[in-house]
């Protein structure tokens, strides 16, 4: 199993040439420890905006405030309500007119995609300290906003200076976060086929390293012989994915080796039947299953029977779109970044044969 010590030693072969993380903490009591953390990797600061959700400041966030308040540092707490472009410019003013040395955010995707754009337009320092594990984008240069008609638009900023994963706060989140980050990993297996289909037709040039990063996780996840999707393995083995995965990401300095024609599936899907109740890692998930179908892709089987396994959700049901809004959300991927190729531009689809798809898969 690849540790941390590897993921370090990746991230020192590319100094200088990616935008990436300077340090990864993964393990238990890192919240009680925070400030310690940030001693050892020697950051200088006298002043940090904490941001978090509501939820999120009850359960840790006060905390981590009194520990660096106790140790004489100024602390700013500011509550994300949501991660739409006007918080963003909200959050951006704060840090303009406060100016702290550090920003904190202590919470789940939409924190810290808001704290993520908003240190980075402000060129602060951002520490990612995750309360959940919904989505790779913990350690990524991308920050997902949603503009005025609440559709999510990708953002390509500075990556976390830091990433923090306390496993014991992990395991307190809801278990459809948990899966939606494992169907957020797994999709990575069709990313980066797609990806390889790009480079075989000349139609793109994408760092190899960049590609078996994003899909060491996965596969890895796959091999996985752990029942519990709360066991110490387990939410292990997916932080270490998604990390890996925001890592790649970093390298080629965009979200290609994690995004293909999954995630272009669950773009169509949100702007053309907004808004949506379902979370990201569950529509790219779901959209996976149908792309790695179409690409003839080797691991289908082995991420059935994990979804399975899992309880992970497998239907257009479950997506509350029927077979017949599925293929007007197929026909419109393609369009969707068009630049990226995909197997969506290598099959000549129609309606027939996406249904015949989705029967097979039972979607």
């Amino acid at each position: 199993m690849t540790n941390l010590k590897n993921l370090i030693i990746l991230r020192m072969s590319h100094e200088g040439k990616a935008n990436l993380p300077h340090f990864l903490e993964i393990g238990a009591d890192k919240i009680d420890n925070l400030f310690g953390i940030f001693q050892r990797q020697n950051l200088s600061f006298n002043k940090v905006l904490l941001l978090t959700d509501y939820k999120t400041l009850t359960i840790g966030g006060n905390k981590i405030a009194t520990n660096f308040e106790a140790a004489s540092i100024e602390v700013v707490r500011e509550i994300v309500q949501d991660s739409s472009a006007p918080i963003v410019y909200r959050i951006k003013g704060i840090i303009f007119e406060k100016k702290p040395d550090l920003v904190i955010g202590f919470g789940g995707g939409k924190v810290l995609d808001v704290a993520k754009l908003a240190a980075g337009e402000n060129n602060t320092r951002f520490i990612c300290v995750a309360t959940t594990l919904s989505n790779d984008g913990i350690a990524s240069p991308v920050s997902v906003i949603k503009d005025e008609d609440n559709i999510p638009i990708s953002h390509l900023t500075k990556a976390p200076y830091g990433v923090v994963v306390d496993i014991g706060i992990i395991k307190k989140a809801p278990i459809r976060y948990l899966r939606a980050g494992v169907g957020d990993l797994i999709s990575n297996l069709s990313a980066v086929f797609d990806a390889r289909i790009a480079q075989t037709k000349k139609q793109e040039i994408i760092n190899s390293t960049a590609l078996s990063l994003a899909e060491t996780g996965p596969k890895r996840l796959l091999d996985l012989d752990v029942q519990g999707i709360k066991s110490n393995e387990f939410l292990l083995c997916l932080t270490k994915g998604l990390i890996e995965s925001g890592l790649a990401m970093c390298i080629v300095g965009s979200s290609r080796p994690a995004s293909g024609s999954e995630h272009k599936i669950s773009h169509a899907l949100d702007r053309l039947f907004p808004p949506r109740k379902t979370l990201h890692g569950e529509q790219v998930g779901i959209a996976a299953i149908f792309t790695m179908a179409l690409q003839g892709n080797k691991f289908l089987n082995q991420v059935r029977h994990l979804y399975k396994r899992i309880a992970f959700p497998q239907s257009l049901e479950y997506l509350g779109i029927t077979s017949d809004e599925f293929v007007r959300i197929v026909f419109n991927a393609r369009y969707i970044r068009p630049e990226r190729y995909t197997i969506l531009d290598e099959k000549k689809l129609t309606a027939k044969k996406i249904k015949r798809i989705i029967q097979e898969m039972k979607l």
